[in-house]
């Protein structure tokens, strides 16, 4: 079980300690003396209102300077790779997410570490490929997702292993993929996250398979893809997430479909791309996040779109790109994930907005890049996941970090 979600009252808190033992609201970190218990309600209120600005400042010259790369949002919290390949993140921290060390907290974009090239976010956790090839993680750690050989949370970033080319973070295990095709795994495996009809849980990388070239991660499901194109899966199957036309739990790797590019797992659900750009899905579609308003579960798979280039499960919402750029949404939209102001399911694909070059669903928040660098984020924010210095939601997409040489724009 993830543990609890960070609340404004601990946000408030902490900015209190920061103001009135550092006499700034410019550092997060949190101070050995606490504020006076005489502190008048007003004067709290003028300090929160103090901190926000100050974070809110941060965000302003961030976003002025530097592009970003590569993104990707998990439960509470994102990652982003900006063009000097540093690893920057916000929102939840309370487990690690961010590996910026414990009782942090940020609003807005706080720099990790550098020399990154791939970065991938989980429920609780977080795994990033530096230029050396090597893995690092950090975060809840509670089924040994991390890798370390350890279930203690880990607050900073560490070396896990060598000679890594793609990574995958799920609810709570980790696929990783060596540059020679061999796919390994660790963390949580009751349902057989980690394709292995073994132990509970594996503290440390175990081999699955080999000759693979991408994998993806869900809630308690992994995919893969191999050389030949063929698409494999396994894990728990209560929705039909594997696409094996069952239900049943598989412990060790199914073949499901040829000709397969690009795959994404949701949380109870997946999509994947052709080699020619045929979108197909499978399991879970309650709220529409197949874009199918046929039924409510596929058990084998569906073609739902032609003319895409890439796709993001999310816990419940799915975003795509088509081949022009167009970015598309259908599913849950409770917080306004789909980036449109009313709040109800979408079992279509609608329109986002355009010139888009990378998406990421979170559990209730999106990111995604624009083609000339910009980041944009809309959602649910109440850990402050969208990187705007506030807690708010909002349900459109915002500009949270833009290029220097790019003027403002209406998205």
């Amino acid at each position: 079980m993830k543990k609890p979600h960070t609340t404004l009252y601990i946000i408030i808190c902490m900015a209190l300690f920061l103001v009135s033992a550092c006499g700034t609201s410019g550092d997060t970190a949190l101070p050995s003396a606490t504020p006076s218990v005489e502190t008048k309600h007003v004067e709290k209120h003028e300090i929160i209102s103090q901190y926000i600005e100050s974070q809110q400042e941060r965000n302003r010259l961030f976003t002025s300077q530097h592009r970003v790369t590569a993104i990707s949002a998990g439960y509470d919290f994102t990652l982003a790779i900006k063009e000097d390949n540093s690893l920057w993140g916000w929102g939840n921290n309370a487990s690690g997410e961010l590996g910026i060390g414990p009782n942090k907290f940020a609003l807005t974009p706080t720099r990790i570490i550098g020399n990154v090239v791939f970065v991938a976010a989980g429920y609780g956790h977080a795994m990033a490929i530096t230029t050396d090839g090597s893995l690092w993680g950090w975060g809840w750690n509670g089924s040994g997702q991390v890798g370390d050989g350890t279930t203690e949370p880990i607050f900073f970033p560490m070396r896990i292993m060598d000679d890594i080319a793609h990574v995958a973070a799920g609810r709570d295990f980790t696929l990783a993929l060596t540059n020679d095709g061999a796919l390994w795994g660790f963390g949580f495996n009751t349902n057989g996250e980690l394709g292995i009809n073994g132990y509970e849980k594996y503290l440390q990388p175990v081999f699955i398979m080999d000759n693979i070239t991408y994998v993806s991660a869900g809630g308690h499901h992994g995919l893969a893809i191999t050389a030949d194109n063929a698409l494999w899966g396994w894990g728990w199957n209560d929705s039909g997430q594997l696409g094996d036309g069952t239900t049943e739990t598989r412990y060790s790797p199914v073949f499901i479909m040829d000709n397969i590019a690009k795959v994404s797992a949701g949380f109870d659900y997946t999509l994947a791309i052709t080699t020619c750009g045929e979108l197909w899905g499978f399991g879970n579609n309650n709220f529409g996040e197949l874009g199918s308003i046929a039924v409510d579960i596929h058990t084998s798979p569906v073609h739902l779109k032609s003319g895409v280039t890439s796709v993001s499960a999310g816990f419940s919402h799915t975003m795509i790109i088509t081949s022009d750029g167009e970015l598309l949404a259908t599913g849950q939209n409770e917080s306004g994930q789909l980036g449109n102001p009313e709040h109800w399911p979408r079992r279509r694909f609608v329109h986002v907005t355009d010139n888009i070059t990378a998406v990421s669903a979170g559990h209730g928040h999106t990111v995604a890049i624009t083609n000339d660098g910009a980041l944009l984020a809309w959602g649910l924010n109440s850990e402050g996941q969208l990187g705007d210095g506030s807690t708010q939601d909002n349900n459109t997409p915002e500009v949270i970090i833009r290029p220097m040489e790019q003027t403002p724009q209406v998205v």
